[in-house]
């Protein structure tokens, strides 16, 4: 009987024993393979974090030169509507001349007006190369609204202009 129990006994041993050894390997196994899954995944997603920055920095530099081109065709086209006054402005002097009035004050004001218009026109041309590489949005925002408000004053300046001449032109007029 006792060599029933020790038989028994020493099968036990053997079969948790070999079943405990095969666990152990395939635990190893899997704990490398779960490492090296990490380490895959860290730089799958190190990968895509730069790819998303990439992208980001990507788009933030199109809204910019949208922004630049779009700011720079309404300044265009107030620089070209401000000309066609000078031009309106231009024919009333010369006609209250034609009828001997005294026009030095607008003609004055005119040229000046014409001065900053030129001066505008060359902030826009300017503007619209600006440098947007950056790769911070702000800093490209930042440079637009600088450049955009270097052209504005010059307009805001020639608009005050047109209106001194043509002040000048309806006091001699009546």
């Amino acid at each position: 009987m006792q060599k029933k129990y020790l038989i028994s006994l020493f099968l036990l041993v053997f079969v948790f024993g070999a079943v405990s050894l095969v666990s152990a390997e395939g635990y190893g196994t899997r704990k490398a393979t779960a490492t090296t899954t990490q380490r895959m995944s860290t730089t799958t997603r190190e990968e895509k974090k730069t790819e998303m920055k990439e992208k980001r920095v990507e788009f933030q530099q199109s809204v910019a030169k949208r922004k630049v081109e779009n700011t720079a065709r309404v300044i265009s086209a107030t620089i070209m509507r401000l000309e066609k006054v000078v031009e309106r402005i231009e024919s009333r002097i010369a006609k209250i001349k034609s009828n001997g009035g005294n026009t030095a004050e607008s003609e004055g004001f005119i040229a000046e007006a014409k001065a900053h218009l030129a001066d505008a026109k060359t902030k826009v041309a300017v503007f619209a190369q600006i440098d947007l590489s950056s790769e911070k949005a702000q800093d490209n925002f930042e440079r637009i609204r600088a450049a955009a408000k270097e052209a504005k004053d010059h307009i805001r300046m020639a608009h005050e202009s047109l209106m001194k001449a043509l002040r000048s032109l309806t006091n001699r007029a009546s």
